[in-house]
């Protein structure tokens, strides 16, 4: 006879592998018996490493109760194609299960001549509310922000502002911030639970909240959002309009997820991969969006490398006279490639941090200048070292020059590139950031391609310059 005193059995979370192996095996059944075992969290980890058919198979094999629990846990995109498969009851269903945010989120991954006939299916409350963020771009914080919050006026006493997040509390996403407005319902404050349920009742909310009114406008940048929740160690951050009025909150699990977004963006251009992302995972991604992302810039930068072809076969005769130069040309080149990308990595960086202001320009090229002088005057001595005491004379080739010669003109162009360079590292994020252009885009492809010319010009002009017979 069991035990009436007994504590539950604790539910083991299911390992990834565990549900892996049930979603690939693709029976219908014990799919949905996996989705209603295991954290929602570990499903959408799961279908990331899924391929496409693998994918749709296993969205085909939800029924719409399970749809509707997994909905704010499935990219925007799968969700979307196996929205389009149900009936419109089911359809209504599903909708009305979103979160405002992911609804939106939802809304925008289809065309827009569908989207007017997808809002219909909403209760009017929600369609108001979807037409509300639609007006936000994507990518800002109005745009990512949910209206699903708990908001009480300064005026009230504390009786009726329990009386009404009582009333409130089914459609509030966060309960352990209240904000307070103004009768116009501007922010004036917030205030906890706590402080509502352990004062007289007769007081008025304008005497318990606290002042803080940080807050972020509607238009402004997602990435912004994200920062200042990090920095102001909030648990939400209050979205306003131009003139103050509260419109809604980006909650922390969102501002996770705007950062992985953005250095992801940050990480694809600095690799050379261009245009619109998408929520799919890269098993997901057809090979056809992978080639159009990556293709053109490859082939800019390969067009630009012919430039340093070029320099290298009309300085062909300095190779003839002195052949040893061919053996230090690909570090000198790779030298400035190097570190213009390690100062292109620290200045980005940086900026995304909200860590250099837009006056900082001169300061930090003249930061970084002076550390790729004490690397390049570091690094050359170093070489210039090697070639005069471990190479063989006879390298030096056979118009006069000695290795005193080599290793001067090596050691010089070593700490001339690896100086210009990571000025170059340096200034072209910050130029970029002044005109308006993501600074990630001129990072490393483009800057290796720049430093790799720059790199053959400083080498061979001090080779014509202090190689005698050059």
């Amino acid at each position: 006879m069991s035990d009436p005193f007994s504590a539950p059995a604790i539910q083991q979370p299911v390992s990834l592998d565990a549900i892996l192996a049930v979603l690939h095996g693709g029976d219908a059944a014990a799919i949905a018996a996996i989705c209603r075992q295991a954290h929602p969290g570990d499903i959408e980890a799961a279908i990331e490493q899924l391929d496409e058919a693998d994918r749709e198979a296993f969205l085909a094999a939800l029924p719409v109760e399970l749809i509707t629990e997994l909905a704010d846990y499935l990219p925007s995109a799968a969700l979307e194609n196996r929205f389009r498969s149900l009936p419109e009851a089911e359809k209504r269903e599903v909708l009305e299960s979103l979160s405002d945010d992911e609804l939106v989120d939802l809304l925008q991954e289809v065309p827009e001549e569908e989207r007017e006939e997808i809002i219909d299916l909403l209760p009017e409350e929600m369609q108001e509310v979807s037409q509300d963020l639609l007006q936000f771009p994507e990518y800002s914080a109005g745009g990512r922000m949910t209206t699903a919050i708990a908001e009480i006026k300064a005026s009230m006493t504390i009786r009726e502002a329990l009386a009404l997040l009582a009333e409130q509390q089914e459609d509030t996403e966060i309960l352990s911030r209240i904000y307070v407005v103004d009768d116009a319902g501007r922010l004036l404050g917030k205030t906890r639970l706590r402080d509502l349920a352990f004062n007289p009742r007769s007081k008025l909310v304008r005497d318990i909240m606290d002042g803080d009114q940080i807050s972020i406008e509607a238009m402004a940048d997602q990435e912004q959002a994200a920062q200042m929740i990090a920095r102001y160690d909030l648990v939400a951050l209050p979205v306003v309009d131009a003139e103050r009025r509260l419109l809604g909150v980006i909650t922390h699990d969102d501002a996770l997820d705007i950062l992985q977004e953005e250095h992801t963006e940050d990480l694809e251009l600095a690799s050379g991969i261009s245009g619109e992302r998408g929520d799919l995972a890269y098993l997901q991604t057809p090979v056809v969006d992978h080639l159009r992302r990556r293709f053109l810039w490859v082939l800019g930068m390969a067009l630009l490398g012919l430039i340093s072809g070029t320099v290298l076969h009309d300085q062909g005769d300095v190779f003839k006279a002195h052949y040893v130069l061919a053996l230090y040309l690909p570090m000198v080149v790779a030298a400035g490639g190097n570190t213009g990308s390690q100062a292109a990595t620290m200045v980005i960086r940086a900026m995304s941090l909200g860590e250099l202001g837009p006056k900082v320009f001169f300061r930090v090229v003249w930061k970084e200048m002076l550390i790729g002088l004490l690397i390049g005057s570091l690094l050359g001595l170093c070489i210039a070292l090697q070639i005069r005491f471990l190479l063989p004379q006879g390298l030096a080739g056979e118009t006069g020059a000695s290795l005193m010669h080599v290793a001067l003109v090596v050691g010089l162009s070593l700490t001339a590139q690896v100086t210009a360079s990571t000025l170059t590292g340096a200034a072209l994020p910050l130029g970029a950031r002044a005109i308006r252009l993501d600074p990630a885009v001129v990072a490393s492809p483009a800057i290796t391609t720049l430093v790799d010319v720059t790199g053959m010009l400083i080498y061979f002009g001090l080779a014509r310059l202090l190689l005698p017979g050059a």
